[in-house]
């Protein structure tokens, strides 16, 4: 993103920051047993023999966050840094400021760890298997899914876990895919923060998340 250049506001005044969701005041027991899962994941993907070759990408941010950013692959810049939307953070963060949500209630990750490059579906089934383990960890309110690859990742996850996903998941319409969880799809990365009319949309889009934790 150039110098300057900010998701767009909408001629909306500021929205107010949403009420802390339920489990915003989780006990430290809760949030050390998010973090051990998340470790544990961790091992396994660095041990496995299709996420583990080469650089990979580990999902980043808070291990208790009401709001989980999924996109299909990581960008280079992922793989570099191994943590998720390394080029797109701090757009991403300016906007979820601007809706009132801070930084601590992000956590952000790939469906695919290993490859800059459009997944096949074999690498979308596989990393699902991944995601899964950490939606169950993180316990989101919302999902962000960024582009029709992330949500049609979500869609194989339908009877997982309680999950109820259409088998497609239309953007700008949040979803409710289980009584605790929401899926809004939005503009794939990285056109959402760096094209005009896309991080348009995407600004449109993501005024619905703050919303959702209202509920």
């Amino acid at each position: 993103m150039g110098p300057g250049r900010k998701i767009p506001r909408s001629p909306a005044s500021r929205p107010q920051r949403p009420d802390p969701p339920p489990d915003a005041g989780e006990t430290a027991p809760d949030v050390a047993k998010a973090a051990g899962e998340l470790l544990a994941l961790a091992a396994q993907i660095r041990e496995c023999k299709v996420c583990g070759v080469g650089s990979f990408v580990l999902g980043t941010g808070s291990p208790r966050a009401p709001v989980m950013l999924l996109r299909d692959h990581p960008s280079a810049a992922d793989l570099e840094s191994g943590g998720a939307f390394t080029d797109e953070a701090d757009p991403l963060t300016k906007a979820f400021d601007a809706l009132g949500i801070p930084a601590g209630w992000i956590y952000g990750t790939t469906v695919v760890r290993h490859q800059a490059s459009v997944p096949s579906d074999d690498d979308i089934a596989h990393g699902c298997e991944h995601v899964l383990v950490e939606v169950e960890a993180v316990g989101p309110s919302v999902i962000v899914a960024f582009g029709e690859r992330a949500a049609a990742a979500l869609a194989t996850l339908d009877g997982r876990c309680g999950l109820a996903v259409p088998d497609e998941l239309g953007p700008g319409d949040p979803i409710r895919v289980r009584s605790d969880l929401v899926v809004l799809v939005t503009e794939a990365l990285p056109d959402g923060v760096t094209q005009r009319d896309a991080k348009r949309r995407l600004w449109r889009d993501l005024q619905a998340v703050p919303k959702v934790l209202e509920t």
